[in-house]
């Protein structure tokens, strides 16, 4: 019995023999076909590679709704950013064309009427030259001298007239290209600011921060010549507007700087100017005094300082001149039983009386009474009026206290 090995090839690295038998033997059939089954069915080891590393198994992160918006945001700041810097570049181009229109209408137009001019001096330039022609030529030369001239000057005539049609149709052609490139360029404009508008409206906190910032150096331009001119408050709103638009710190630092040197001008200004208007004015050294301190408190003394010295001295000079128009006043109340508290330009007359009409030698039962006020008036003149307050002693304030006449009604009671 003869039998042979088929070699069979079952993976890249391994072998397997196979044994068959020959067509013609049948007696070990079952042997066979059992070594052939487990041949078939044989296992092998898996050459696959496998990984469990976590970075091959995560997930994404799902996105917050903040980053989403952050994302849209963005998006519509270029968005926004591209259509106003289209709409600007359409608006310089329309421009640029319209000034390069109007330049070449102009130079037709010019062209026009300098050849209208030279068409219409031929008549006084022949004249001339045929009286010239007159004047020195004679017989047969004179008329041939005339027919050349009168010939050249048709001729002339001719060109001049074909210019002057050409330069005519030039204007008319230009001014026809003007106005249909206006209706053209008002629609192209109108286009762009319509599409702007639409990006604008669906965001328009981007839209105004955009704006801002393309306009930011303008702002900044216009703060500092605002400020300069003094005109603060528009210096110190475009100022705000340029700080919004991120422009140039370097810049903002000295717009900043010339805005508040011209805030502090314009402070010291306004004092002085007040200091100069109540200078005369009753009252006035208190009054200049507290203005005084809003120079300090605002950093301005040495800009007022000195006019504050000399409203200082023209505010005691005339509250010196009212003192003594004053005081004889003061003396006519007091011996009136008043006690009079003399200021600048009013004088207060107090007097002392028993209490419910009842006399007493008690301080305790006696009232004090504003029974006159004196006032000088802008005319020059001291106007008396009455007023009723009575006032008890305890009551009674320093400034009464103080008058050197108080001390001569408490030597003197009412008894």
């Amino acid at each position: 019995m003869m039998t042979k090995v088929t070699p069979v090839l079952v993976d890249e690295t391994q072998t397997s023999s196979v044994v068959t038998r020959d067509v013609g033997e049948k007696e070990n059939a079952p042997e066979f076909t059992a070594l052939e089954a487990s041949v078939a069915f044989a296992t092998f080891p898996s050459i696959t590679e496998y990984t469990t590393e976590p970075s091959a198994c995560q997930i994404e992160p799902t996105p917050t709704l903040e980053e989403i918006e952050n994302e849209i945001a963005a998006a519509a700041h270029a968005r926004i950013e591209a259509a106003l810097a289209d709409l600007n570049e359409t608006r310089a181009r329309i421009e640029r064309e319209r000034a390069a229109r109007e330049n070449a209408l102009k130079a037709a137009q010019q062209r026009a009427d300098a050849t209208r001019s030279d068409r219409d001096r031929l008549a006084s330039e022949r004249a001339e030259m045929e009286h010239r022609a007159l004047a020195f030529l004679v017989g047969d030369l004179l008329k041939a001298t005339l027919e050349k001239i009168h010939l050249a000057f048709n001729v002339r005539q001719l060109e001049l007239e074909d210019a002057l049609a050409v330069a005519e149709a030039d204007v008319q052609e230009t001014q026809t290209e003007i106005q249909a490139a206006t209706i053209s360029d008002a629609l192209e404009l109108q286009l762009t600011e319509q599409h702007l508008d639409q990006l604008e409206a669906i965001a328009p906190e981007v839209a105004t921060t955009v704006r801002l910032a393309a306009d930011a150096a303008a702002n900044l331009a216009a703060a500092l010549q605002a400020a300069k001119e003094g005109l603060l408050s528009d210096a110190k709103m475009l100022l705000e507007k340029a700080k919004a638009g991120n422009s140039d710190p370097t810049q903002m630092a000295e717009v900043e700087h010339v805005l508040t040197e011209a805030q502090r001008a314009k402070i010291a200004r306004d004092l002085i100017a007040q200091m100069n208007a109540i200078a005369e004015r009753p009252g006035a050294v208190r009054r200049i005094r507290k203005l005084i301190e809003e120079a300090e408190a605002a950093g301005v003394t040495e800009s007022v300082a000195s006019h504050a010295q000399r409203a200082l001295n023209t505010a005691r000079r005339f509250s010196k001149t009212r003192y003594a128009q004053a005081k004889p006043i003061a003396e006519h109340l007091a011996s009136q039983g008043f006690v009079p508290v003399v200021g600048d330009g009013r004088i207060e007359a107090w007097k002392q009386v028993a209490r419910n009409g009842a006399s007493s030698h008690t301080s305790r039962d006696t009232v004090w009474t504003l029974g006159r006020i004196v006032s000088l008036r802008h005319s020059g003149e001291w106007i008396t009026e009455t007023p009723r307050n009575p006032i008890t002693q305890k009551e009674l304030p320093m400034r009464v206290r103080h008058s050197r006449w108080f001390r001569l009604a408490e030597a003197h009671p009412i008894r």
